[in-house]
């Protein structure tokens, strides 16, 4: 990596670093771990035809984890300066609490990955000429019956490092982008569809693409309104099956054998969804929204198969949550912001769409069915007491052709049946931010699910 591409931030780190490591050495800690990050937060709003409007959002700090005999403590304080690090040694050894066990992970399991060198920074006025070629390419791709509200581009310039007592050090700086469009109907311009599109690479940013996918999507709720109930065929538009797996993803993590509900949705088999449906935590594909070379915690970024073809295979966790609950350290920690103790999670939840099916032929193997298009309601599941519940709007189809849009329709039912009756996964896998983590997700096809209009 050049000296040019990495973060200016990368010196100060390392300063920190040092002046922790001078402080916590001559500390009666029996063992620690320093994390320090910087980050640089861009937002631009821009509307066709008028200035684009930036705002800039700055964190820095450091967080210090401690082991002292059988007990363990963590403090956090903003700056980079020698102060910061006394802080939050200070506040971690204030905080501590008497464990069983080291939280800290061993040595012998830290390391790196390989990962993808840092993307650069978009170039200034970036968002505003995107914003101008989308705009013409909404009209285009929906003959004149959208157009562009406006755009919200972020991107995030981050860089961290952390280091152990025994000499184990990581770093890492990267640049994550997004783009927030609106769009609304040329007729009345009283309809507003929103869309969030991750951008792995600024420069391949096509905007005939981007338009096509938020355009067609935008038009279906424009038709007639056509209601029903009854068991039907359900198709996930990706946003949708997104927000479903967030809701899934407590049952992908570690957690304690007895209060774990997981157990009870498999069938005899072991079975928690159908063959179509292949899950895993990827921390290494550069095309995701977070990567690293390891986990919050120091263990090598990896890619975990969480369910093969609908059977549970591993479960995530962090250092101190795998010692807990009896798991097998994978590498499972996430970590977001220096304030953050290394905490189980998802960080790319992405769904396996190698044998997916394109999305005409996808829809015809459909015939009927209601196409669920955005969430209306965060989506609820009782794992322990298999149901769920779905609020969202939606078009019914007819074959490949639209009867007509349904604004607010229901699905409850088990929850068990709704993972086993997924009859087939699409190819067409968009990244998505959701509560539960990062998540990339295909159109997904469920057969004969109760629908409430």
């Amino acid at each position: 990596m050049s000296d040019a591409s990495q973060s200016p931030h990368r010196d100060h780190l390392r300063a920190a670093a040092s002046s922790a490591r001078d402080l916590l050495v001559n500390s009666d800690a029996d063992r620690w771990e320093f994390f320090t990050k910087a980050s640089t937060t861009r937002e631009v709003e821009v509307a066709p035809g008028t200035p684009p409007k930036e705002t800039l959002v700055e964190e820095v700090g450091v967080a210090i984890r401690t082991v002292r005999q059988d007990r363990a403590g963590f403090g956090a304080a903003s700056g980079l300066e020698a102060d910061a690090a006394r802080r939050a040694i200070e506040g971690a050894f204030a905080v501590e609490t008497a464990l069983p066990f080291d939280p800290l992970p061993p040595s012998r399991l830290l390391g790196l990955s390989d990962v993808t060198g840092r993307r650069t920074p978009s170039p200034r006025g970036w968002a505003a000429h995107a914003t101008d070629q989308l705009a013409r390419s909404v009209v285009e791709a929906s003959h004149g019956r959208l157009k562009l509200r406006r755009t919200l581009f972020q991107e995030g310039s981050y860089c961290w490092l952390l280091a152990t007592e025994d000499d184990f050090v990581a770093t890492y700086d990267d640049i994550a982008a997004s783009l927030v469009v609106e769009l609304q109907t040329m007729k009345d311009g009283d309809g507003i569809w929103r869309d969030w599109i991750h951008l792995p690479v600024v420069e391949a940013f096509d905007s005939s693409a981007v338009a096509r996918r938020i355009s067609d999507r935008a038009l279906l709720v424009q038709g007639p309104l056509a209601t029903d109930s009854g068991l039907a065929n359900v198709i996930l538009a990706p946003e949708m099956t997104a927000r479903v797996l967030a809701a899934l993803a407590p049952l992908l993590m570690a957690t304690d054998g007895e209060h774990d509900p997981l157990p009870g949705l498999l069938d005899p088999s072991g079975r928690l969804a159908s063959s179509s449906l292949t899950l895993f935590d990827d921390r290494l594909d550069p095309n995701a929204p977070i990567t690293g070379p390891c986990d919050g915690e120091g263990l090598p970024a990896r890619r975990t198969v969480l369910l093969e073809e609908g059977i549970p295979r591993h479960r995530l966790a962090s250092y101190r949550d795998a010692v807990l609950f009896g798991e097998t350290p994978r590498g499972g920690a996430l970590r977001l912001s220096y304030r953050d103790y290394p905490a189980t999670g998802i960080a790319n939840l992405r769904v396996d769409t190698e044998s997916g099916l394109p999305s005409r032929e996808l829809l015809t193997r459909a015939e009927s069915a209601l196409y669920l298009l955005r969430p209306l309601a965060p989506v609820l599941l009782d794992a322990p007491g298999d149901s769920y519940r779905i609020v969202a709007s939606g078009v019914w189809l007819d074959q490949t052709g639209v009867r007509g849009w349904h604004p607010v329709v229901e699905l409850r039912g088990s929850l068990s049946l709704l993972l086993r009756r997924i009859d087939a996964v699409g190819t067409d896998l968009a990244w998505f931010q959701t509560d539960g983590g990062c998540v990339g997700a295909p159109t997904v096809l469920i057969r004969h699910q109760p629908v409430v209009g």
